[in-house]
């Protein structure tokens, strides 16, 4: 028996991870949001078609309370010989009794994704695997436009290491990028708040089409621009106490290049534009609710034109 314990957001690497473990056999996956302990107890206890040893995977462990965990502690006294258990998760506490627990039984891997120039050095080490040269400006724009997300940034090196290749080339490019890799969700997010706040309202509008066609329901990206318009209030606030940019990262529990978008976002609005930014995000989300009888395109529009207001 072998228990694993997965900790941090690399989200990629605990992919691999999970590969490495399971050596071919078939995955028993569940989740803990809508998985009880005594269901992967159960499956760790069974034995597959071939008679091997379940190999059980649980993700979002981070969902479940200390009750529960207690259980797999209780487990991992007198654990089933043949299973492999594999627990995914976020973050322990260092007094938790199941840290302890799988210390003792087995191995605790923490796993936090490298951000700034240590994920640009990553990008760029994992796109040379692929044969190709990924220079640093091209790298930070491909680690933009996904957001920072280690797996999709892999699937996407791979992309463009296969079209460079086929172009006879040894180098990617910035027009490759656009070309072969769209912006994200958060990516168009940070595009559409930073027009906003340059007071570039075509290129606002322009960005709102292309959130819209990205088939997210209108109350949810007011959502998100207002969440973003948040942290943009909370960054500034901050940064007026004289809190440095990691500190800020910090406190936010935001990557450190988020961080320095805040900032540069930030330094174009002054408070009092952000508390109108909010109000009229407020008025335009309450208006999706129902308490509009104008469309949900025509509300989002009419909220750019007054977001960009008087800063054009």
């Amino acid at each position: 028996m072998s228990v694993y314990l997965m900790l941090g957001d690399d989200e990629e690497r605990k992919a691999r991870g999970v590969e490495k473990f399971r050596a071919g056999r078939q995955t028993d996956a569940y989740d803990a949001a809508d998985t009880s302990p005594e269901t992967v107890i159960s499956a760790c206890n069974s034995y597959s078609l071939f008679g091997d040893g379940s190999f059980v995977v649980l993700r979002n462990l981070d969902a479940w309370n200390a009750a529960q965990k207690a259980k797999i502690v209780e487990y991992l006294k007198s654990p089933s010989p043949e299973a492999d258990l594999v627990l995914i998760g976020k973050k322990l506490g260092a007094r938790e009794k199941l840290l302890s627990a799988v210390k003792e039984a087995g191995e605790v891997y923490e796993l936090d994704q490298p951000t700034g120039k240590a994920l640009v050095k990553w990008v760029a080490g994992y796109a040379r695997d692929q044969g190709i040269a990924l220079p640093e400006p091209v790298a930070q724009e491909l680690i933009t436009r996904c957001s920072s997300d280690k797996s999709r940034l892999a699937r996407e090196s791979e992309k463009i290491s296969l079209y460079v290749a086929a172009d006879g080339r040894e180098e990617a490019t910035l027009e490759d990028v656009a070309a072969l890799c769209p912006p994200d969700l958060q990516s168009n997010i940070f595009a559409f708040v930073d027009a906003l706040a340059a007071g570039d309202r075509s290129r606002a509008l322009n960005m709102l089409e292309a959130l819209s066609g990205s088939g997210e329901p209108p109350l949810r990206l007011a959502y998100m621009v207002r969440r973003q318009f948040q942290m943009l209030a909370r960054s500034a606030s901050l940064r007026g106490r004289g809190s440095p940019q990691k500190e800020i990262a910090s406190t936010l529990k935001i990557p450190p290049f988020v961080a320095k978008k805040l900032e540069e976002q930030g330094r174009r609005l002054d408070e009092e534009e952000m508390e109108r930014a909010l109000e009229t995000i407020t008025r335009l989300e309450l208006g999706l609710k129902g308490g509009s009888d104008l469309p949900d395109e025509l509300q989002m529009e009419r909220a750019v034109i007054q977001l960009s207001a008087g800063r054009s």
